[in-house]
């Protein structure tokens, strides 16, 4: 899955109404109310001097290489300030770990005895471009109180932490969604390129299928197309299977399905994806899993975390 553009986002520090700057890696420190305002690397561009001599030649470099210093400087202070607000942010402890799922299984890992799914696929592959959605606004950053142990939690899910991926973070680009946590693996630098394992929440109240577990499914799916998660390439979902299934008593959705892009120059086709809903009272959790077409390993990582996952 392609990463976030650089551009201005709600701040994941939780801070109403403010935006901070992407700047496509990580954070700045420089904050606004206002998310049409210019780039702030725009300011650190130094105009050339307009005289011919060597003496204001060499000034105007000297002063361009202290901008840039300044500039990493500010990059590493927003990264320490951010990673403080998401550490303090999980300082409470409630409940235990929910007991072991009982999910439906990938297509070509080992069956799960206790699953019971009731499955609803087709013969072939059905492509199926993006429709023309309308997402409800969220905020992924607002994290409920969850355990501080080994696992992902988002919403009523969680799955073990995979050790080849990157510690868990938020993904601003859920921006439908709620409590969302997530751990990522890069697998290109041209283009950038990530696989992806994420669970959160999705408030009933926000039109996600009502009583629907496949309606919430699919509305979750077209949200993560439609929106900026594919950006800046046109996307095409062609689904594999579509069924129910049932974790720890929790009633729910998978939609597992492969989502191409329109450049094959690139070095990937596109994603293998899983989307899962499951019931969380009035609301929903969900559970997102991206990994590149083809890659048997990354495969493997997404098939023994969705056997994994649990909800409370």
């Amino acid at each position: 899955m392609p990463q976030a553009p650089p551009g201005w986002y709600a701040d994941p520090a939780g801070a109403p109404g403010r935006y901070r700057y992407w700047d496509g890696s990580r954070w700045l420190e420089v904050t606004t109310s206002d998310p049409r305002r210019p780039s702030p690397l725009d300011s650190v561009v130094v105009a050339p001097s307009q005289s011919s001599g060597g003496q204001s030649s060499s000034r105007s470099a000297g002063t361009r290489r202290l901008a840039l210093i300044i500039c990493a400087f500010a990059i590493v202070v927003s990264a320490v300030v951010a990673t403080a607000v998401y550490v303090k942010s999980f300082r409470q402890i409630v409940g235990n770990p929910a007991p072991t799922a009982t999910a439906t299984d990938l297509p070509g890992s080992s069956p799960t005895p206790a699953a019971q799914p009731s499955q609803t696929r087709s013969a072939t592959a059905t492509p199926a471009t993006p429709r023309p959605v309308r997402c409800p606004k969220g905020n992924p950053t607002l994290r409920a109180s969850h355990p501080i142990d080994e696992w992902v939690y988002g919403g009523n899910l969680s799955f073990e932490e995979q050790p080849t991926f990157e510690r868990a973070a938020v993904e601003q680009r859920f921006s439908f969604a709620y409590d969302v946590l997530q751990q990522t693996l890069p697998v290109s630098q041209n283009p950038p390129w990530i696989a992806q394992l994420a669970v959160g929440r999705l408030p009933g109240t926000d039109g996600f299928g009502g009583n629907d577990a496949r309606s919430t499914a699919e509305n979750l799916a077209d949200c993560i197309i439609s929106g900026n998660m594919y950006s800046p390439y046109v996307p095409t979902r062609t689904d594999i299977r579509s069924e129910s299934l049932n974790i720890d008593g929790h009633s729910g959705w998978l939609i597992d399905s492969e989502i191409s892009v329109d450049r094959p120059d690139l070095q990937v086709a596109g994603d293998h994806t899983i989307f899962i809903v499951v019931r969380d009272g009035k609301d929903w959790g969900f559970f997102f899993g991206a990994v590149p077409i083809g890659n048997a390993q990354l495969d493997a990582v997404l098939a023994r975390t969705i056997r994994g996952l649990r909800a409370s």
